[in-house]
């Protein structure tokens, strides 16, 4: 369960205002994830027309994180997350979790998190208006976005919500 959370509120973040790519598109939707009564953060989706689609690029992933998160433990999250929704082979899971351990800081309340996917479907994560690490291949996007965009997420609402299926 707490890897559940924290996985939830693992990964991206950034602001409207933030990231500068962020002003090429809309938001589709957006929640709160949060853990018996601790509210871990909010998420928004954003693409090109405000509408979700699986394969719209360029698609934006934003996490403003309401508490403090180690790095290890969304690393952590993140492999359980994999290990229950991927088909991807346990080695490339571990080559991605590899690269995500050089990039990703540790999370303090306030920070945002950001997956940026451009139109080619490179991903690239910023932390506030800062870019990390190098681009990551294309068969990373859908990978990581199914963690909160995949019908089995670990939390349904918020998956329906961040894909505009339903209001918060």
């Amino acid at each position: 369960m707490k890897a559940m959370i924290l996985t939830a509120s693992l990964l991206l973040g950034l602001p409207a205002a933030g990231a500068p790519m962020l002003a090429e598109l809309q938001p589709v939707g957006q929640g709160e994830m949060h853990w018996l009564w601790f509210k871990l953060y909010d998420a928004t989706l954003y693409s090109p027309n405000g509408r979700y689609h699986k394969d719209a690029r360029p698609l934006a992933l934003s996490i403003l994180y309401a508490r403090d998160i180690e790095r290890e433990d969304l690393l952590a999250a993140t492999r359980e997350e994999w290990q229950r929704l991927l088909q991807e082979p346990r080695d490339l899971q571990e080559k991605w979790l590899s690269q995500l351990a050089a990039t990703w800081p540790d999370i303090q309340a306030g920070d945002r998190l950001t997956l940026y996917v451009d139109k080619e479907g490179h991903s690239q994560f910023w932390h506030g208006e800062q870019a990390l690490g190098q681009l990551l291949p294309p068969d990373f996007a859908p990978a990581f976005l199914a963690i909160w965009l995949d019908e089995r997420s670990r939390n349904p609402a918020l998956t329906r919500q961040l894909r505009g299926e339903s209001q918060p």
